[in-house]
């Protein structure tokens, strides 16, 4: 545990595929001890294999789920330094997406699914990891939100709202975790490559899609750097590639 204790431990949702599996390779690379969560098993196994991290399978959703993600991780290292709450999924098929739409089209159960992969998990986690991460003396909290989040995305407008609810979330909860030593930020890609939009980046020549790899490497500066309650945007083609977004504050509220 001594050796352990000495190494940065981080934990990763959604850690099977895309950006999730990009920064869990890249933290084990750094040395961390990574703990890789997801619902898909034989994917996580594989990375698994590949990196050498741990991995835990369940349905981030569940509340219940969360606390145990949070009890595995002090369990197999006793603390944590920095938890990356990556999950997401979205509220329309990516096919339909170039495609117009009416309200009666729309998938109530859907909009469940999303809203508790792409929000309820985010609160869920947040809650779960913020005692490890105090009893460990301080962490950060990375939220996985969207530009989608800041602008609205009108060919998935489920995907939208709950990526909106996320940054939501990093900024109204950012001070109470801030007295904690806890910090939480937001970083908020364009369009990735990733299994997520059907793509993959090997495969596609598009200038305007991420490399998973590049949203990992802004999820790591940002862990890095002090500050709490900030939304990054993460897009291709702009230098640099990670920048601050700047909210409009109004007259009588915190900012």
């Amino acid at each position: 545990m001594g050796e352990i204790n000495k190494s940065k431990v981080s934990v990763v949702t959604g850690a099977a595929s895309g950006i999730g599996a990009s920064l869990t390779r890249q933290l084990t690379e750094r040395g961390h001890f990574v703990l890789g969560v997801d619902i898909n098993r034989s994917e996580l196994d594989k990375l698994s294999e590949e990196t050498g991290c741990s991995g835990i399978v369940g349905d981030l959703s569940s509340e219940k789920f969360n606390q145990e993600v949070a009890s595995q991780v002090q369990n197999l290292f006793g603390k944590v330094d920095s938890v990356f709450l990556n999950a997401g999924i979205l509220g329309r098929d990516i096919e339909l997406q170039g495609t117009d739409f009416t309200t009666n089209e729309l998938d109530r159960e859907r909009y469940v699914k999303a809203r508790s992969i792409n929000f309820d998990a985010v609160v869920y986690g947040t809650l779960a990891m913020a005692p490890q991460l105090v009893n460990s003396g301080g962490g950060s909290i990375i939220v996985t939100a969207s530009v989608a989040g800041i602008t609205a995305w009108n060919r998935d407008p489920f995907y939208t709202a709950t990526k909106h609810a996320a940054i939501g979330w990093v900024r109204g909860i950012a001070p109470a975790l801030s007295s904690q030593g806890v910090s939480i930020n937001a970083i908020c890609p364009g369009g990735v490559a990733t299994p997520l939009v059907g793509l993959d980046r090997l495969e596609s020549k598009n200038p305007n899609l991420l490399n998973p790899e590049d949203v990992a490497n802004a999820m790591l500066e940002t862990v890095e750097e002090e500050g709490t309650g900030k939304a990054y945007i993460v897009k291709a083609g702009q230098e640099p590639m990670r920048q601050l977004y700047k909210f409009t504050p109004i007259e009588g509220f915190p900012v």
